[in-house]
């Protein structure tokens, strides 16, 4: 399955997978001990073919999941380009199947929004391979599409979207894509689904897609950033694009020129080791089919070790790590790559850190600086290290947990790659001309936002325009409501694509605004390219416990400590094991607006209880006849499917969902994210990775009675932060 942010038994050994995957002794093993053969590719293009692809983006496969396939699964994978180009064709893997594999219909789209599974008007197209939109990939093979007529601009989000009919073997995934990605099960097929309504779970692995290239223009090709999971980009959030793959990719599209035409590939993954399969392949045995196949190649980054030395079983000889980085280079220049030795990065404070391992990375590094088997360094060990204490990251580099940079960190790290070793000039050649057409849309998120009656507020909205036009896009975004209007001018690189513009409008709410919905107008305006709106409403809520108010936070007698703070990290215990969430991460105490809902805060001050436990207790609710109850809840120890039970004062109850994620997880079908901290406190270490989240849940009730009480499940994982409910109208 798909890894779902829904914890159900289907998926259990994909989420284990991933859990152990990057911070532990490797957790999925594929193959013997020398890993599967490499996979089967189409044959190289010979030099009348012209090569003028470039990959725009890339995962390295772990391994392969489950036994039987995906049949009847559409899944809407998500991808982020690194270049544009003309036309565009994706690469579909069945590298560790063990049978052929039927993808019967794919398509390519640009997102609507951030955070939705619909494709942007007028970008959505089939995907064929010799002319048939349904392909058969052999077992251990990839094969590459035909070109898509699709102008893609550069910093785009992509959807690749795949439908597999039939049963087949283990599917080829990549275990953490830091983005969400979209799926159905229901048989049916939805890869030319515009709205995504049908695809309802949500999983940030990627299945069967590994590349996607474009036609840019001459070329010098794309870098490959081969690694593990601080290439993959853990310690960096998902849905942000911060790993340091990432921000390569837009310092070299600031550059402009040849280089704004060069493609940043990922192949890292999360565990990998150079010696040892595990969390994929062993790196020196992968290196063919995730980086010398991959469409323009003329760079490699290769930043690994660190596993080899930190993980079971440990590493310690440095001559073995060596060794294989030797052959890693040794394969990558004699196919005519540049390679680029990056340093291993500091991990003082790490679980398994100690001196030996310590003394291992300090010998691996000193042969990255002074070989002559390399053509460059890039050196990320002095980039973070902390000048005070260099066997540890700066802290202000530090994700939080020792081992992978933050987002600050990941930052610095490609802010150190000399642009200047990278690519090979006229790599890659021109391709076809192709008619350049001008277009707007623009779609806006949330559709529907809340704001207090009476109170000032700032509401912010997103907004997403993909524009296409010949050379730059000038242009405006007009957002009006209640007759102001605000104007903000943008400017982007458009070169006839279909460009992505993502701008984030504030709205200001007087603190004399009247209860009511506004309509809000977003009006998109491109010179020489046209214009289009779009609109969401604002709803002005009246807080308050009465029948004619809107909403009305439930008041709660918190029995549990969930939040410790920098100054007393033992200060909670969220989840029984020491750790907890950080008060300076979270809302302050009293009403505030969360997941689109105001809820009452609970207070985060040491000695303060701050959730309830589901430990059977009734709680009692005002006596209102409500549309809905709203739950700000998290699990922790594994996610959980509960239920709790509404009564009414007429004696009737009703069974409402209590079904909440792991904290550290990520939110599930019907969850959405109230609260995002960067990091968690554990008792007597401080502060610690991962991000950790507050999840909103909303409930149906019957409005035409009136609730008086909600007894909850009896499971001590589930702590409730507050409720809230949406009074029926009078």
């Amino acid at each position: 399955m798909p890894r779902s942010s829904r914890s159900t038994n289907r998926l259990a050994s994909l989420t284990a997978t991933f859990v152990t995957a990057f911070a532990t002794a490797a957790a999925l093993v594929v193959g013997g001990p020398g890993g599967p053969p490499p996979a089967l590719a189409q044959d190289p293009p010979t030099s009348a073919d012209r090569p003028t692809w470039v990959g725009t983006w890339s995962a390295a496969p772990n391994g392969g999941t489950g036994t039987d396939g995906y049949a009847g699964f559409t899944i809407r994978n998500l991808v982020h380009t690194s270049v544009g180009g003309d036309r565009v064709r994706v690469k579909l893997s069945n590298a560790f199947g063990t049978e052929p594999v039927l993808v019967e219909h794919t398509t390519v789209g640009v997102q609507r929004l951030p955070g939705s599974a619909a494709v942007a008007d007028g970008t959505l197209r089939d995907v064929t391979f010799d002319g048939s939109t349904a392909v058969t990939i052999p077992a251990g093979a990839e094969l590459y599409s035909d070109p898509v007529a699709l102008r893609l601009g550069a910093a785009a989000d992509l959807f690749v979207t795949t439908f597999t009919p039939e049963p087949s073997g283990p599917v080829t995934y990549h275990a953490e894509g830091l983005a969400t990605s979209y799926f159905a099960t229901d048989g049916t097929d939805h890869a030319a689904s515009v709205d995504g309504s049908a695809l309802t779970e949500t999983t940030t692995a990627l299945h069967y897609v590994t590349e996607v290239d474009v036609e840019p223009g001459q070329s010098p090709g794309a870098v490959v950033t081969l690694g593990d999971s601080i290439t993959d980009g853990v310690g960096s959030a998902r849905d942000r694009n911060r790993r340091y793959p990432d921000v390569l990719a837009a310092r070299l599209r600031a550059e402009g020129g040849d280089l704004g035409r060069m493609g940043v590939l990922n192949a890292g993954i999360s565990g990998n080791r150079v010696l040892l399969d595990g969390a994929g392949v062993r790196a020196t045995e992968r290196v063919d089919r995730d980086v010398l196949q991959r469409a323009g190649a003329s760079s490699v980054i290769v930043l690994l070790g660190i596993n080899d030395i930190q993980q079971q079983p440990h590493q310690l000889d440095p001559d073995k790590i060596v060794a294989g980085l030797r052959q890693i280079a040794r394969d990558a220049r004699d196919a005519g790559l540049t390679v680029i030795g990056g340093t291993i990065t500091p991990f003082k404070g790490w679980y398994s850190y100690g001196p030996e391992q310590e003394a291992t990375r300090q010998a691996v590094n000193d042969w990255i600086r002074t070989t002559d088997e390399l053509d460059a360094v890039v050196d990320f060990d002095e980039t973070i290290r902390d000048p005070d204490d260099p066997q540890r990251m700066l802290p202000r580099y530090d994700s939080g947990d020792h081992l992978h940079p933050g987002e600050a960190g990941l930052a610095a790290m490609a802010g150190a790659v000399d642009l200047s070793r990278l690519g090979t000039p006229g790599k890659v050649l021109p391709g076809e001309p192709a008619p350049v057409e001008r277009s707007v849309g623009v779609a806006s998120s949330p559709q529907s936002a809340v704001a207090v009656a009476g109170r000032p507020a700032e509401i912010g909205f997103q907004v997403r325009a993909v524009v296409q036009k010949p050379g730059t896009a000038t242009g405006t975004l007009t957002t009006v409501v209640d007759g102001d209007r605000t104007v903000t001018p943008f400017e982007v690189l458009s070169e006839g694509r279909m460009t992505q513009v993502d701008l984030s409008p504030t709205v200001r709410v007087p603190g004399d605004a009247e209860p009511g919905t506004r309509t809000v107008r977003f009006e998109i305006a491109v010179e020489g390219g046209g214009r289009a709106v779009t609109t969401s409403e604002l709803e002005l809520v009246a807080v308050g416990c009465a029948q004619d108010d809107d909403v009305c936070p439930v008041g709660l007698d918190h029995d549990h400590d969930s939040v410790a703070s920098a100054a007393d990290d033992r200060d909670g215990n969220f989840d029984g094991l020491g750790w907890s969430y950080a008060a300076e991460t979270l809302p302050d105490a009293g009403t505030t607006l969360l997941a689109g809902m105001a809820y009452a805060f609970p207070s985060g001050a040491d000695g303060d209880d701050n959730t309830v436990v589901a430990d059977g207790k009734t709680i009692d609710l005002p006596d209102l006849r409500s549309d809905r109850l709203h739950v700000l809840a998290a699990a922790g120890n594994g996610s959980v499917n509960e239920t709790a039970t509404v009564t009414y004062t007429d004696g009737g109850t009703e069974t409402v969902s209590l079904a909440f994620s792991d904290w550290a997880q990520g939110p599930g079908s019907g969850e959405h994210v109230a609260v995002r901290a960067p990091y968690r406190l554990r008792a007597g270490v401080g502060r610690d990775g991962p991000a950790v989240h507050i999840y909103g849940r909303a409930n149906e009730l019957d409005p035409s009675r009136t609730v008086t009480a909600l007894t909850l499940p009896d499971e001590s994982r589930l702590k409730i932060f507050a409720l809230t409910l949406e009074v029926a109208t009078p």
